[in-house]
């Protein structure tokens, strides 16, 4: 096992830069997840780790050795891949047991590690069939094996669920969980899916164009963005915006909209006159009688558009003026599409951003 340093890495494809002087430490045995959109640049990032990708400036150093010039056999890397990458003419086994075969390592201690991912894995029943007559999830475990064997310093993981669906997925984002804690090896996952991030990683990545947002634990991302981006990307459903201003009233602060007033805490008042926008997310917002109840007057009132029910949950969309919101609600008694709502809004779980996006 090892730990990860990288220092200013960038990457340019001739005159465009897609990596902007990125440097990240990854501590042995964490696991480390790389999220952002589709093109933020994360999986070039790891296929330069991997060296699966050449590196414009900065450096990469795996343990102790700065491996930038290394080929990937000589990374101590192993990486499992989006459509795992199987040989469909060999057995599971033979699949499993081919890098060492190649590195020439004695049959008796390759039948061994094989053997011992295997029962990590629940692979043991099909070891002798091959690719085409696996499941998905099956096959998936097959490269995680594959991966296993060598005893790696660092796992690396490039979307390797995107290719299954909703329930196989979330079962697999478990069982790799598991095997990380397991196994304790230092991982390096990449996915676009931010559930995947939250609940997998030990600190996530935030990339978006090329550059680092944030990182931190996921539920410090959660709880503290550092800007809009972070904010809106971090969190299921996503945060609500509305562009808007701070004022001070009275020696209070309060956020003003077209159709929304909500009271902000007092220490807020550093914010006031200057353009901000709020963020809210869905699950912090409580649904009230129009006309308000007793002293619950609401921050809001909108028109609902929308009900979807999930079950346990619900979403309501609603229109407070030019603004569409979402907030997710429990319980049975919902509102109906074209009701007027109330929403109550705390203070102390708004979000407030400058103009330039930042936390302010």
């Amino acid at each position: 096992m090892a730990d990860v340093a990288i220092r200013e890495l960038r990457k340019a494809y001739g005159g465009l830069e897609v990596i902007h002087g990125v440097s990240l430490d990854i501590p042995d045995g964490q696991f480390a997840v790389l999220v952002g959109p589709s093109g933020c640049g994360k999986s070039t990032l790891l296929r330069m780790i991997a060296g699966l990708e050449g590196i414009s400036g900065g450096t990469i150093a795996i343990g102790e050795r700065v491996v930038n010039n290394l080929p990937p056999s000589e990374r101590n890397i192993a990486m499992v891949f989006q459509n795992y990458a199987l040989y469909p003419h060999k057995t599971v086994a033979a699949n499993m047991s081919f890098a060492l075969r190649m590195a020439r390592m004695p049959k008796a201690e390759i039948d061994a590690r094989v053997a011992r991912a295997a029962d990590i894995l629940g692979l043991r029943p099909y070891l002798a069939r091959y690719p085409r007559a696996l499941s998905g999830g099956q096959r998936q475990r097959v490269a995680m094996g594959r991966a296993i064997v060598r005893d790696p310093s660092v796992f690396l993981f490039d979307e390797p669920l995107s290719n299954l669906d909703a329930g196989l997925r979330g079962q697999m984002r478990i069982e790799i969980g598991v095997l990380q804690r397991r196994l304790h090896t230092t991982t390096i996952y990449v996915t676009h899916d931010q559930v995947e991030a939250m609940t997998l990683g030990d600190r996530i990545v935030v990339l978006a164009q090329g550059r680092i947002q944030q990182v931190g634990r996921p539920i410090d991302l959660y709880r503290s963005p550092k800007n809009r981006f972070v904010a809106g990307f971090i969190g299921t459903p996503s945060m609500n915006f509305i562009d808007g201003n701070v004022r001070s009233e009275n020696g209070t602060a309060a956020f003003v909209a077209e159709g929304v007033r909500i009271e902000l805490p007092r220490e807020r008042l550093a914010a006031a006159s200057e353009p901000r926008s709020m963020g809210i997310r869905p699950e912090d917002l409580r649904i009230i009688p129009a006309s308000g109840a007793g002293t619950e007057a609401p921050g809001m009132t909108g028109r609902v558009v929308l009900v979807e029910r999930l079950g346990g949950t619900s979403h309501i969309h609603f229109d407070v003026g030019p603004h569409r919101l979402l907030a997710l609600v429990s319980g049975e008694t919902l509102p109906e599409v074209g009701d007027v709502i109330g929403v109550q809004v705390p203070g102390a779980r708004v979000h407030l951003f400058g103009a330039d996006g930042q936390t302010a």
